[in-house]
């Protein structure tokens, strides 16, 4: 038979607690190193474009040098920008890497946790107990068999181009994975359209864009229900104990 008496769940509760402590540290310098990062400005080698993405990596602003279409040319315009947008990602990247690696030795001493929620001790052996552990074999079961369509899904995803546009189609940025890799124009409207709007529509647009992708990351075990399943109750340590038969 097995059991879980007081003591047993109290070292239980002991490690969780310094578990949560530490994961409180870690996610005090993942939260440090993310208010420390500043918008970052990204030029092309001519200084025709100026590129700027906020601390939440969002386009802030671009700006064009008043003789662009003599620098680089109407046909360059969305190579130019796409180049410049990941090289800003890159570099914030890179300070928000140097931004942790600074807080990893000085996370400081973790806020005392509040005290776990009263539980009623469960008898795994129990009939409840034994029928929760298997209807959790049957999620897992149900889960793998799901899995290896899940990470082939996933893995497309991240490989396939996906095009966006602006309300008026003539600007269409083509996104792959969670980075931007072409924008194009309407040559016709490029041409005939003053920077300040070129500028906004740009930004709207590519926007628009990485916000697509920041929902499919949401919704990433839309279609794989087994799955998402057990990704709730694993993020639920109190409901996994229950399910196990630990606590009723």
């Amino acid at each position: 038979m097995v059991s879980l008496d007081m003591a047993d769940a109290n070292r239980l509760m002991a490690e969780l607690q310094q578990t949560a402590g530490e994961l409180q540290r870690e996610l005090r310098a993942l939260a440090t190193a993310s208010e420390r990062l500043t918008p970052i400005t990204v030029k092309d080698e001519r200084g025709a474009v100026a590129l700027t993405l906020a601390a939440n990596g969002a386009v802030q602003s671009l700006v064009l040098d008043e003789d662009w279409r003599d620098t680089i040319g109407e046909e360059s315009l969305g190579v130019v920008i796409s180049a410049c947008y990941q090289d800003a990602v890159g570099q914030r990247a890179g300070e928000w890497m140097k931004a942790y690696s600074e807080n990893a030795d000085d996370k400081g001493e973790a806020t005392p946790l509040p005290a776990p929620e009263p539980v009623q001790l469960g008898d795994p052996s129990s009939s409840w107990g034994i029928e929760g552990r298997e209807k959790l074999r049957e999620m897992y079961a149900a889960a793998d068999a799901e899995q290896q369509d899940f990470l082939a899904y996933r893995a497309q995803r991240a490989r396939q181009p996906r095009d966006g546009v602006n309300a008026a189609k003539t600007i269409t940025v083509t996104r792959e994975g969670d980075t931007i890799s072409a924008v194009k124009f309407d040559e016709r409207w490029v041409r005939n359209t003053n920077d300040e709007v070129i500028e906004k529509e740009i930004v709207r647009a590519m926007n628009n864009v990485m916000a697509m992708s920041a929902r499919e990351r949401e919704n990433k075990y839309e279609g794989f229900p087994a799955i998402e399943q057990l990704a709730k109750i694993a993020h639920n340590p109190h409901e996994l104990m229950r399910r196990m038969g630990a606590i009723r």
